[in-house]
Order: structure tokens, then sequence, then C-alpha cells
């Protein structure tokens, strides 16, 4: 920031009074020495304004840097953004697709949606917090697995039951402390065993029943639960299918979805069927009454679009550091400057940014370096590839987005290159604040000292002037004596 002088003290000036000044300009000679004295706050005024330009660029190259970040974050996420998958009927079925998603028209059935088991006590209890049994120490050991056969009316007959070794069987005790309708709803629900835990109110006299829901869908999700300890606690939660009768009583089996894709019949566990169609994920909503059509499609526009971006990008942030760095700029020889360029055009430059696939660099796309340092894109080679390998040419450009990012993540985070700089440019500006302060300080000083000095010596050479006015009269009165 520009500095003024201090002003000088409201003494100071010509003392003239007739008889008593000595006519001496005090403040014309105290203006100039301070002027003088004050060179060195100009000097930093120049230091100043050099570190806010470089700042000022500074600033330029970051905003440039975080629109290039942004760019390699949409490249990055270009295998999932440039094919597209849409449904006949989006109320009954849904399409998302990836890059590797081939073109395409399919045709796709579902006559049975992935659903989760569902268990209910055919009785319900009085009370909530009423103990249910004798309190005595009772484990429950909760299997999911494969249940063969169809329960009628709730009741399995002649069932086999095969466990999921996927999933390790969870055990739980109930005693005096939570066997409650509400502590072994609660008691369930925190031992995570895959299964959830609901209390239903029938309005009956007896209005309160447990419901246990598996929290997977499909087949093998199927419940078995085996108790031991009090009878009571027995009667109401054991459930298994291979039994001669069951406590609980099934109101909704697990199943799989069943689904045809171009008439290949496909079971699934989840109502999101991956890859049945290579590279689109399915969402089951219902079943259908007649075949509905999936249509597959490369979106290449958005591509192109985010490549010729990209160059655009590079080129506004290459001309902000160029026009930084040149000879005789702010940020001439900028170690960090210079390191940056130099990293950005090694990444875009690689020959290699995927080691596998036919398309594992740039310049196979028509997008390369110019003498001058800029960017070019040839349209018709990247329509080419696009058209031949578009699959590669999103890997690719995924594997460039990644590296990118992670690039521009480290120069623009807090521990990074450009804050690192920023942070030392603001601290040499506040350095300069704090000695224009003591500067200021001391010429305060400086100008008290001139001004008494200057009234000390107009005081003296007045005196002296009257000294000589008086010597000068008495010269006169003895010439005239003679």
């Amino acid at each position: 920031m520009a500095t003024s002088l201090p002003s000088l003290s409201n003494n100071t000036g010509t003392l003239s009074a007739a008889g008593v000044g000595s006519g001496l300009d005090v403040k014309s000679l105290i203006s100039q020495l301070m002027a003088v004295e004050q060179r060195p706050l100009t000097l930093l005024d120049t230091r100043e304004a050099r570190f806010q330009a470089r700042l000022s660029a500074l600033g330029s190259v970051g905003g440039n840097l975080t629109s290039l970040q942004t760019l390699a974050q949409n490249l990055g996420g270009a295998l999932t953004s440039m094919a597209s998958a849409s449904s006949g009927n989006t109320e009954v079925l849904s399409a998302a697709a990836t890059a590797s998603a081939q073109p395409g028209s399919y045709s796709i059935e579902v006559s049975q949606l992935a659903q989760a088991q569902k268990l209910v006590a055919p009785s319900g209890q009085a009370s909530l917090s009423a103990a249910i049994g004798s309190g005595a120490a009772t484990t429950v050991t909760i299997t999911l697995g494969s249940t063969s056969g169809s329960a009628v009316a709730g009741q399995y007959a002649s069932a086999t039951f095969s466990p999921d070794s996927s999933r390790t069987p969870v055990t739980l005790t109930l005693d005096g402390s939570n066997n409650s309708l509400a502590g072994i709803r609660d008691a369930i629900n925190a031992a995570q065993a895959g299964v959830s835990a609901a209390l239903i109110n029938d309005g009956g006299t007896t209005p309160w029943r447990l419901s246990l829901t598996s929290l997977a869908t499909g087949q093998s999700s199927s419940m078995k639960i085996t108790v031991s300890g009090d009878a009571s606690l027995q009667s109401l939660l054991a459930f298994d299918p291979t039994a001669p009768a069951q406590n609980l009583r099934e109101q909704q089996p697990a199943r799989n979805a069943q689904l045809s894709v171009d008439g290949v019949p496909i079971s699934a566990a989840t109502n999101s069927v991956r890859d049945a169609i290579p590279g689109v994920t399915l969402g089951l909503l219902k079943t259908t009454s007649e075949p509905l059509t999936v249509t597959v499609q490369l979106d290449k526009a958005r591509l192109t679009s985010t490549f010729t971006q990209l160059v655009n990008s590079y080129n506004q942030l290459n001309k902000a550091v160029s026009g930084a760095t040149a000879k005789g700029a702010v940020l001439q020889g900028d170690t960090v400057m210079l390191g940056l360029q130099r990293q950005l055009r090694s990444i875009l430059g690689d020959s290699r940014l995927l080691a596998d696939g036919s398309v594992n660099n740039l310049s196979q796309l028509g997008i390369g370096f110019q003498r001058d340092g800029t960017l070019a894109l040839d349209s018709s080679r990247l329509s080419l590839a696009l058209g031949s390998n578009p699959a590669d040419v999103a890997s690719l450009a995924q594997a460039l987005g990644e590296r990118l990012g992670d690039s521009l993540a480290l120069l623009l985070g807090p521990e990074g290159a450009m804050a690192s700089k920023t942070s030392g440019l603001n601290q040499s500006i506040r350095d300069i604040a704090s000695q224009r302060v003591n500067l200021q300080n001391r010429l305060v000083t400086v100008q008290a000292r001139y001004q008494a000095q200057f009234n000390a010596l107009d005081r003296l050479l007045a005196g002296m002037s009257q000294t000589s006015s008086f010597l000068t009269q008495q010269l006169q009165s003895l010439s005239n004596l003679k």
C-alpha cells in the first residue's frame, strides 16, 4: 500500500515574530529532511507491490488449475458417462450402462422379482414390556441359507435347509434383562445377524406380534432359527424349516429374481442385475406382461466435448504460466510455476497412459503438443478412434482423468506447492506491513528530534541576532561621542 509522509507537528513553522525569531524556515527544513528519512517507506511500498503482483499472478494460475481439475474429474467418470442405456418402460425396468456396453437392442422379460423372507409370530402378546418365560439364559442362533420346498399356510413339510457358507451363523442371548417382546426385538437388531426385527399391532386383545425380515433378498437368505433354553422363548422364536412344524409362520418366502434376456433365462439374488447384458445394470421394478426393449447407445459427443474442453483448459493454463514466468514478468524463473508446467506436460504427453488396450496415449486421439507448447486437437482422428474403439478411448480418458486428478490434488491441496507459495507471499506482505509500522514509529521520533533541534537553533540564532543588534548600537554610540 502507498504510504504518505507523517505530518509535521502543529508547533512547527517559521518563527519570525519581531525581535524574537531568527527568520529560519524550520517547517521547510524539517520537511526536506523527513523526505529523505522516509525513502525506506517508498522502498517498502515498491516491494509490497511486487509481492501483490506475484500473488495476483499465482491466483490466476490457481484458477486455471482448478478448472483443469474439474475436467479431470469429468474424464475420470468417462466409463460411466460415455454409454447410455434406455428402457422401454422405466416404471417396470431401469437400465444404466458403462462404456464397456456394446450398442444394441435387447428384449427383456421379468417373471419374478427377488424378495426377502418374512416370518411372523402366529399369536400376539398383550404387552411390549412384560417378561416372556422364566428369564433363564436362552441362546438364539440365526443361520441364513437356502430352503427347498414350498410352505403351506406358512409351514414347511419335508423341506431341506442348506446354510450359506459365506455367512457365519450369529448367536445371541436372552435372559431376564431382555426377555420382553421389545427386548427381544432390540437384541435381534443389535446382533447384526442379517435379520431385521419389528413389532406389529394387529388391534386385538393381544395385539403385539413379532416380525422378522431378512435384510437381503434372494433364495439363499432364508432363515433358520434355533432356540436353546426357556420353553416359552422356544415356542415364540424357533423356526426350523426341516422340523415337522415351525413356531413362526412364513409370510413371504425368499426368492431370486427370474428374467430372460433375448430368451436366455437368468436368475439373480437381487433386483439389481449386473452384466446380464455386459456393461449394463438392470433395475427390476415390476414383472412384465410383455417383452420390454433395452437400447444401448454410446455418447461419443460427450467425450468429444470433454477432450475439447481439456485442450482449451490446458492452453489457458499454459498461457497464464508462460505469461507469468516470461522474461521480466513477476514470476520469471519461478520454480513452482515451471515445475507444474513440466509435470502436466509429462502426463499429457505420456506414451503409455494406459498399459492395456489398443488406445493408450493422447496422440492416437489426435491430441498433441505444438512447438509453442500448446495442445491441439485433430477432431477427425478423435472421431475415427471413437468409431473404432469407443470403450478403449473411454478407458484412456478415465486413466488420464485419474492421473491428472491425483497430480492436481497434490498441487492444490492444503500442503501442496500452490498453497505453500501463496502462504509465503502473504507472509512477506505481512512482514512488510510490520516493518512499515516500525519505520513510521521511528520517523515520528526522528521528526520530533529535528523539531527540537531546529527550535533550539532558531532560539540561538535569535539570541545572536539580538546581541549583534546591541553591539551595533553601542558602536554607533561610541562613534557619536567623537
